[in-house]
């Protein structure tokens, strides 16, 4: 078959499990929307380099040619999104305007609350006058796509005069400057580094700082505001300190967010492939096509 009809999947084998197992996932709707094309399952780590000839489609890997797309779950299953990069803050939808006005508002409705019940697990929402920080990787450096260090986030924080109880990433190694650096920051007693559940500090904070962590995102679907020190894409409600400078910032993200609903809508449903919607396979024709792809 010529290269212009193969695509290799670096693709986790848990989708592929999922697929032989009959239920209906992302791979499932993939083969039904390429008729005709060959799709040859490869080894996930292979998926860095791509060495095969022919299209491709990663899983959280940055596309290494121009015939590859990464495909990326939008937070939630069955929610997915195929870009050209691995950079959450690059997608497409980081750099489009929320179109609103014809979000259909019942169904809209009806999606947030499902998510928020996701969310909360049960829990009820207070706020006990803290902002809830999750921390992420590299406390000390200041990356291309973060407006300062997570380090100096910290301390912009306290220098709101904002009292600060902190999480550590489960999936992270901190290496012995950065726990140091938090120790230091402990010194003052409005910082506070818990091992409490993500869950329960979100349900009962004022408002989530953080630099990009997607529990800013869980934040808003429970009506709480969020201020973001890194580039992402899910900004839209939030206040950005890149997008927005630090002040500004703050204000909007003390705030609960504005019209979550609809937003959620335009994120989620508008803005992403939806694996079990009747034409999902419809939406990835699309979006490859989009890309250049030779889809009919």
């Amino acid at each position: 078959m010529a290269a212009e009809r193969v695509l290799n999947l670096y693709l986790p084998a848990h989708l592929r499990a999922d697929h032989a197992a009959g239920n209906v996932n992302i791979l499932s709707q993939l083969i039904a929307a390429l008729p005709g094309w060959q799709l040859i399952h490869r080894p996930e780590e292979e998926g860095a380099a791509q060495p095969h000839p022919g299209f491709a489609l990663t899983h959280m890997q940055e596309p290494r040619s121009p015939q590859a797309l990464c495909l990326r779950r939008a937070y939630w299953y069955p929610f997915w999104r195929i870009e050209v990069t691995n950079e959450r803050w690059n997608f497409a939808v980081a750099q489009a305007v929320p179109a609103l006005a014809d979000v259909p508002k019942i169904r809209a409705r009806n999606l947030h609350q499902r998510l928020r019940e996701r969310v909360l697990q049960g829990r009820q929402i207070t706020q006990e006058g803290f902002v809830f920080m999750p921390l992420q990787g590299r406390l000390l450096q200041h990356r291309s796509f973060q407006s300062c260090s997570p380090v100096a986030m910290i301390e912009a924080s306290l220098a709101r005069d904002l009292r600060v109880v902190a999480t550590l990433h489960p999936g992270e190694s901190y290496s012995l400057a950065e726990r140091a650096a938090l120790d230091r920051l402990a010194e003052d007693p409005r910082f506070t580094l818990a091992d409490a559940p993500a869950a329960d500090l979100l349900s009962r904070c004022d408002f989530v700082v953080s630099q990009n962590s997607s529990l800013a995102l869980q934040a808003m679907i429970a009506g709480k505001g969020a201020v973001l020190f890194a580039g992402i894409d899910f900004h839209h409600p939030a206040g950005s300190v890149p997008r927005d400078g630090l002040e500004a910032a703050f204000a909007k993200g003390a705030e609960p967010p504005q019209r979550m609903a609809e937003y959620l809508w335009w994120f989620l449903k508008v803005r992403a492939i939806d694996a079990q919607a009747p034409d999902a396979a419809a939406q990835i024709r699309a979006v490859l096509r989009g890309q250049g792809w030779p889809v009919e």
